[in-house]
């Protein structure tokens, strides 16, 4: 069975292969016209004995006779279906080269899984293999047939499996290898650079290989796909602030500069304040100039911000915000343009203007073009 879990049991490898059969039935039963002739379950290879397809179904339609060749995959991410994708090519040219093959005989190769993420989808595509998942994602097309189906629906284990990479102490890592996406990187100096254990770091390298997002050279890991996994978490971005704290201030240009390079810093132990969102842009890759601030800061940050900025209570007409941080690595990898002026991490800054409204996503293109210039 390809990429099948060690320790899976028989019995759920049957059941699979059960439902994988019922659904590409159903899924052909919406041609008209066609017959089933039979189906067929693991057919060897002849000089391979161990590597089986999983089904063979016989079908005629509009006078020609085809054999969908079906491979059934536990795990749809990118690096299995690419595998399952060339075995599927492998053993239909191994039946194009039989002695014994009909020549009028068509082969459909598909793949089918429990779920097939789009970039799983775009790789069967690639490849003209048809596929079906059991959420409703199907492509099927042989002769003058032509069926596709997506769905915005997803399992919940593919749902946490984002949510755990995109954390804070996995966008620590994350932020690293996009800040230099040609860097080669081992598994020990990721940790150490990112203030993480090792096994963090070795679950997020899983991760970002079944994504083929990475590879795995000699000199360590590279991040081979930066505008993949960029564009995949501003999808799944979560602000990293508990709580926000709004008010009024009518300091502005060189005397508000002035007093936020004497109160802002990333120093541990001491209050804790930065530039954030658009405030950050300004500094980091000008676009345009807002009239409210906003930042990141600790609980002491944002009292010493209150008090530097002469903040006061505004029901309407806030210019200031002051967001709470839950996630700490920020400080650490924030940037200092100029004297005593911090910022977010351009990777932070970015997410969050792509997050906003169309004038901040519009900064956030500007800020990609300096920073992320293969985005």
């Amino acid at each position: 069975m390809l990429f099948s879990p060690y320790g899976e049991s028989e019995q759920k490898r049957k059941k699979m292969k059960d439902v994988a059969v019922d659904a590409v039935c159903a899924l052909l039963e919406h041609v008209p016209n066609i017959q089933i002739i039979g189906t067929q379950h693991e057919q060897p290879l002849a000089s391979h004995r161990t590597n089986q397809i999983h089904t063979r179904i016989d079908l005629c339609h509009a006078g020609c006779h085809y054999a969908l060749i079906m491979e059934i995959g536990t795990n749809g991410a990118p690096r299995f279906a690419r595998s399952a994708v060339y075995q599927i090519e492998s053993y239909i040219a191994h039946l194009h080269r039989s002695a014994n093959q009909d020549d009028t005989l068509q082969f459909i190769p598909m793949l089918v899984s429990p779920y097939l993420s789009r970039e799983s989808r775009s790789i069967c595509l690639a490849h003209n293999v048809s596929y079906l998942d059991l959420y409703g994602n199907a492509y099927l097309a042989f002769g003058s047939v032509y069926i596709e189906r997506s769905t915005a629906d997803r399992p919940k284990s593919e749902i946490r499996t984002q949510k755990s990479l995109f954390t804070p102490k996995a966008g620590a890592i994350l932020r690293i290898l996009l800040h230099d996406p040609a860097r080669a990187w081992l598994v020990m100096d990721l940790a150490k650079a990112a203030s993480v254990s090792l096994g963090h770091v070795s679950k997020i390298r899983k991760a970002l290989l079944d994504r083929e997002w990475v590879e795995i050279r000699k000199e360590g890991m590279v991040l081979t796909k930066p505008s993949a996994l960029l564009k995949s978490w501003r999808e799944n971005y979560r602000q990293p602030f508990d709580h926000e704290v709004n008010g009024y201030t009518v300091l502005h240009g060189d005397q508000l500069r002035h007093r936020l390079s004497e109160c802002l810093n990333t120093e541990p132990q001491l209050p804790r304040a930065i530039c954030a969102s658009s405030s950050a842009a300004e500094w980091i890759a000008p676009y345009t100039r807002g009239g409210t601030q906003s930042f990141y800061a600790d609980e002491s940050g944002v009292r010493i911000l209150q008090e530097t900025l002469q903040l006061t209570h505004a029901a309407q007409g806030c210019n200031v915000f002051l967001r709470i941080l839950s996630d700490e690595t920020l400080f650490k990898d924030a940037v200092e343009p100029a004297p005593g002026i911090f910022c977010a991490n351009p990777v932070v800054t970015y997410l969050d203007l792509w997050n906003g409204n169309d004038r901040d996503r519009e900064t956030a293109d500007h800020l990609a073009a300096r920073y992320f210039p293969w985005l």
